[in-house]
């Protein structure tokens, strides 16, 4: 039955059918398409075809660099084709201003409005990155997480917000010792803290004890990196207080990737026995599992025995009048924080 279509089907669709004998019987061993046109015909995607050849000499005439990237994925080619034109529309304004340093909403190209390029950015990242010079955009910054698309191709956005809060009057900004930030702006603050906490509880920040020539900083978990190369962090004795969990340590491991100065504050086996009473299970589910690369000896090990405790012990379980009683000890001895 199979055979029988297939030979009638051959003479519908205009194939060759090469037999080959076996057993004394002929038995169909090559289907030869003898012409492109027959062989679209056959599959039903002649109109698909013109149509992807129709979008590669679109692409090629704007852009020869497209060419290995439009060969090694035109299913993505077909699967944009309803909005090809306007993709290569983008492609265009960038090419002819890199870097523009500007919201994508100001962005002037005509017949494509901002929300469009919101919806489309990791097919235009793949496209921009075949035809842009290197120069004209931040190799070293990947994905679309955290404005990564605006960030990678000199755009402005929408920058996380770093709080922060002056634990010394003396170094108060116009009076004032609580301050919200943007990233770039915080990057660029000058001040002249000799010591910097940073601390991933709301309330244990703004009930951070006054302490001189310091500040303390709001945290922002596995985001920490976002904190790398800011001037009032550099060559100043700095501190990381998270939970006594894994996620704390690997935070912690994370930090000290960019500042290799910081120093664990109250996360030590000293702290989370004193406090043992009041720990907490940590979700297997949420734990780390990851090999840290940059904590001490005294880390790893506590490290370790949360991962198989999962015990885990929050920052606003430590009694206050204990913080109160370790930055005094610290005053004399920095190094007697625990």
């Amino acid at each position: 039955m199979l055979l029988r279509t297939l030979r009638k089907d051959s003479q519908k669709h205009g194939y060759l059918i090469q037999d080959k004998m076996i057993s004394h019987r002929k038995i169909p061993a090559v289907i030869c398409f003898t012409t492109e046109a027959i062989f679209l015909k056959y599959l039903a995607k002649v109109h698909e075809f013109n149509q992807f050849q129709q979008l590669v000499k679109q692409s090629l005439a704007q852009d020869g660099l497209l060419f290995d990237w439009l060969v090694r994925y035109p299913f993505k080619v077909m699967q944009y084709a309803d909005v090809w034109y306007k993709l290569l529309k983008v492609c265009g304004y960038f090419e002819a201003h890199p870097l523009p340093g500007c919201y994508i909403r100001q962005l002037d190209i005509k017949g494509v409005d901002s929300k469009f390029i919101e919806q489309h950015k990791g097919i235009l990242s793949e496209l921009l990155t075949q035809i842009l010079p290197e120069t004209h955009y931040h190799i070293d910054i990947s994905g679309l997480k955290h404005s990564g698309f605006e960030r990678r191709y000199g755009l402005r956005y929408d920058q996380p917000l770093i709080r922060l809060r002056i634990l010394d009057k003396s170094l108060a900004i116009h009076g004032l010792t609580d301050l919200t930030l943007t990233l770039t702006e915080f990057k660029q603050l000058d001040i002249p803290a000799k010591t910097v906490f940073i601390a991933e509880n709301k309330i244990t920040v703004l009930a951070f004890p006054d302490y001189p020539k310091a500040i303390v900083i709001f945290g922002l978990g596995y985001a920490v990196n976002l904190l790398a190369d800011a001037r009032c962090m550099q060559k100043t004795d700095l501190y990381y207080w998270g939970d006594i969990d894994t996620n704390g340590f690997s935070i912690l491991s994370r930090c000290r990737k960019y500042y290799p100065q910081v120093q664990s504050l109250f996360m030590g086996q000293q702290t989370l026995d004193k406090f043992i009473a009041l720990a907490g299970v940590e979700e297997q589910e949420k734990s780390s599992k990851n090999e840290l690369e940059n904590l001490r000896k005294e880390e790893l090990i506590l490290y370790k025995k949360l991962q198989s405790s999962l015990v885990r012990l929050e920052q606003e379980r430590i009694s206050f009048s204990f913080i109160q009683e370790q930055l005094k000890s610290c005053l004399s001895s920095p190094e007697y924080l625990i």
